[in-house]
């Protein structure tokens, strides 16, 4: 989800994000994104991740605008998870890290 944040060069509405993200996990087009895959990840965005990456200033997150945009911590929050994503990798697929 951040890195779609961070890639959006505008505030990203919260229906958008969701169903971007239903779209990444079902791999479909994201008109295709729809039903219950879509309203699992939006309430799970509006329910609990949301709030925690603002709180953690990695987003701006409006509830009444229904939107997010990049927050202060955003550019270490993506390069954290970009390392821990390369460390996983490498213990995992060994001969892949080579």
């Amino acid at each position: 989800m951040i890195e779609l944040v961070a890639e959006s060069d505008n505030d990203l509405s919260v229906r958008t994000l969701a169903r971007e993200i239903a779209a990444r996990e079902q791999d479909v087009p994201m008109d295709c994104a729809t039903g219950e895959p879509y309203r699992n990840v939006y309430n799970a965005l509006s329910q609990t991740h949301l709030s925690t990456l603002s709180d953690a200033d990695v987003i701006i997150y409006d509830p009444e605008r229904q939107t997010v945009a990049p927050g202060p911590n955003l550019t270490i929050t993506l390069l954290l998870s970009n390392l821990n994503q390369a460390a996983f990798q490498t213990l995992w697929n060994p001969e892949e890290g080579r």
